[in-house]
């Protein structure tokens, strides 16, 4: 079948308009945008209107909404739990289907904990009323992925977000769709190198343009096949250097047209593998 493709922002621009444009403009037609808390209505709305369509929010997992804390008892925890509902309110306000979550941050630890289902309980008790799916993404820490798949697969709201490129270096390989594949509901693709560097840390996390590294997207696409899922291909890709590395320069250097332009040409190719 014949794929909406899409793109997320990867600039990191205070110009959403430009650079959502110039991903209209290179042929997308679907994009997810990170969670605006002063006014996410305006640019969902500012998405529609260049007729882009708005698949999901991807929720914040780090600093004042640190995800790790959700496993831990304490008021950060609950912090974090209530900006994670508030972000789902706005998913159902601005009638954004999915909202991708992290399900841990970090590498030290691995072990989940009562704490941390009980509170994603209530978000995901939320997300069924407001009729949002929960897109939770395979990130570091496969284990708190796999502790709330099993303690919420049966929930209306329980969906699952492939990263190619976490699949490639967080889950050293390991085929994810084969585990959660029946609840797909969104997809980052991009890619990467694996794990380069004997110590995994977010660093090999290189979001590079289909093609440029090692995932196989011929397999990906066939596994995906295998699965219910006929939403849009969606690429979370990146412009911004890791530490010490200069995988990204040319990228930039293309600025919004071509950059997106030569992502929309991969995307394609990427796509089309069988």
């Amino acid at each position: 079948m014949e794929r909406i493709l899409g793109a997320a922002p990867a600039f990191w621009s205070a110009d959403l308009e430009g650079e959502l444009s110039s991903i209209k403009r290179a042929g997308f037609d679907a994009t997810f945008l990170d969670w605006n808390r002063e006014d996410m209505k305006k640019d969902a709305d500012l998405a529609r209107r260049l007729g882009l369509f708005v698949q999901s929010i991807h929720s914040p997992f780090s600093g004042d909404c640190r995800v790790a804390h959700l496993w831990k008892e304490g008021k950060e925890g609950v912090a974090v739990r209530d900006l994670l509902l508030a972000c789902l309110e706005d998913c159902a306000r601005c009638e954004i289907p999915v909202m991708v979550i992290h399900p841990f941050i970090g590498f030290k630890d691995h072990t989940p904990t009562d704490v941390g289902i009980e509170n994603y309980a209530k978000i995901v008790k939320r997300a069924n009323e407001l009729g949002v799916t929960l897109g939770f993404e395979n990130v570091e820490g496969e284990e708190y992925l796999a502790a709330l798949m099993q303690a919420f697969w049966n929930e209306p709201s329980l969906g699952f977000c492939l990263d190619t490129g976490h699949e490639l270096c967080y889950n050293g390989g390991k085929d994810m769709l084969a585990l959660y594949g029946e609840k797909l509901c969104h997809t980052h693709f991009n890619d990467n190198l694996g794990v380069y560097d004997p110590t995994l840390t977010w660093e090999n996390d290189l979001h590079l343009v289909p093609l440029d590294g090692i995932v196989d997207f011929k397999n990906v696409m066939q596994r995906i096949e295998k699965t219910p899922y006929q939403g849009p291909i969606i690429f979370e890709l990146s412009v911004s250097n890791k530490p010490g590395r200069h995988d990204h320069d040319r990228y930039r250097e293309m600025g919004f047209d071509g950059f997106y332009t030569f992502a929309y040409t991969r995307a394609r190719q990427a796509v089309s593998l069988r």
